[in-house]
């Protein structure tokens, strides 16, 4: 049995069916010859759990469009995490996915059932004209409010907890604290029910383009979470503000090839770390003593407690 147990992030796929402005991820053919196979996943899921990781957040890109013919792999990567799963808290896996729902449907839902315990979805607005603005009404992927209230109901009927994302830029920080009472209010119509709610400050890239559409300072990024607290107060849903000091400290991106991407103080995104293939670590010991991570921190973000 391992000393500790841990979380990890992982970015199972660069691969992404829309087209949100802020999103850094590349989908270009290179990134995607890069990724690990199907069986390299549940290679690197067997692995992890050794090194004693217990919960694991599936991501992407579109976590379930990995593969081909989505999102079939996606469902039989679900299946063998159902191995994982246990009565017994420090032999349980616990599995959360981020996702944009698009792919979501019955059939998934019923797959996730057992094997999932929270799902996240993206949230920004409810405002359509925004949301194509920032790329998530794409192609032929429209109507994305309605399709994430969709999801969040047929989570909430088969017991899946359901999380809620928001990207706090400069396209929204105004507005959110007036939409987020709306935002429950239909969702909770429709029969989902929201356990908790994450907000992010928009992250800088090094990309002076992108983050000059999208950055948002400390102090308006404050007072625009201020105005979504006290619009929330009382409706029962935890909430999370992840600032840029945060997302800095607890980066730990287990990326799609396997290699994981972290900082150290300092650093920036585009300065930021790789290990080996986390394969290539027989302990978490020695993924400590071989890089340069900050033990404490990644244990004050990462470890779980059992």
């Amino acid at each position: 049995m391992p000393e500790a147990f841990f979380k990890g992030y992982w970015m199972l796929t660069n691969r992404c069916n829309l087209d949100c402005g802020y999103c850094v991820l590349e989908d270009a053919p290179h990134q995607l010859r890069r990724e690990l196979d199907l069986d390299g996943k549940k290679a690197l899921v067997s692995h992890l759990y050794r090194l004693g990781f217990r919960r694991l957040t599936l991501s992407g890109g579109e976590v379930l469009i990995m593969g081909k013919r989505p999102p079939a792999q996606f469902v039989d990567l679900l299946r063998h995490l159902r191995g994982y799963r246990s009565p017994e808290p420090k032999e349980n896996l616990e599995v959360e996915v981020y996702t944009n729902g698009t792919f979501l449907d019955d059939a998934v839902a019923d797959e996730m059932a057992g094997v999932v315990d929270l799902v996240a979805i993206t949230v920004d607005s409810h405002r359509d004209e925004l949301l194509t603005r920032i790329g998530r009404n794409h192609g032929r992927w429209r109507n994305y409010f309605e399709r994430a209230v969709e999801v969040c109901g047929r989570l909430t009927r088969r017991g899946i907890g359901v999380k809620l994302h928001s990207v706090v830029g400069t396209s929204n920080p105004h507005t959110l604290g007036d939409e987020v009472s709306a935002i429950l209010d239909t969702i909770e119509a429709n029969g989902g029910r929201i356990d908790t709610w994450k907000f992010y400050q928009y992250m800088s890239y090094d990309a002076p383009e992108r983050d000059g559409r999208h950055a948002i300072g400390g102090m308006d990024y404050g007072r625009s979470m201020e105005r979504v607290a006290r619009a929330l107060e009382g409706r029962g849903v935890a909430l999370h503000f992840k600032d840029n000091g945060e997302m800095n400290a607890s980066l730990f991106n287990i990326l799609s090839y396997g290699n994981a991407q972290y900082m150290r103080q300092g650093d920036t995104w585009s300065t930021s770390r790789r290990t080996e293939d986390l394969r290539s670590y027989a302990s978490m010991a020695e993924l400590f003593a071989r890089t340069d991570i900050d033990e404490a921190m990644f244990r004050r973000f990462h470890q779980v407690h059992r």
